[in-house]
């Protein structure tokens, strides 16, 4: 990735305000090693609230979200993280968690 590639804590908020309009709880993931951590579309400041777990050493990597109609989990990473499998790995890692926690 080159440093024009990187971007900043508003790019992931406005990605977030951009959502497709049909997701619902709509939220940034960030991927920790070991658990995931949530920036919602509620929160009062989202930016801070990035800001603050990236510090922490978290990583933004994408958005999740539920389509209300089927009732279905949805998640995409971000596009800068396309083509890193670790990424996906994550991704891959929630939703069998959300699946796992919403057939109980």
């Amino acid at each position: 990735m080159s440093t024009s590639d990187i971007r900043s804590i508003s790019d992931y908020v406005k990605d977030l305000r951009a959502a497709p309009s049909y997701w619902i709880d709509t939220a940034i993931v960030v991927a920790f090693h070991d658990r995931f951590e949530f920036v919602r579309e509620d929160c009062p400041d989202p930016s801070a609230l990035l800001s603050s777990l990236e510090a922490h050493g978290g990583v933004a990597i994408g958005l999740a979200g539920i389509d209300p109609s089927p009732g279905i989990f949805l998640a995409k990473v971000f596009p800068e993280y396309e083509g890193q499998a670790w990424t996906h790995r994550h991704m891959d890692r929630l939703r069998k968690m959300v699946s796992i926690n919403g057939s109980m």
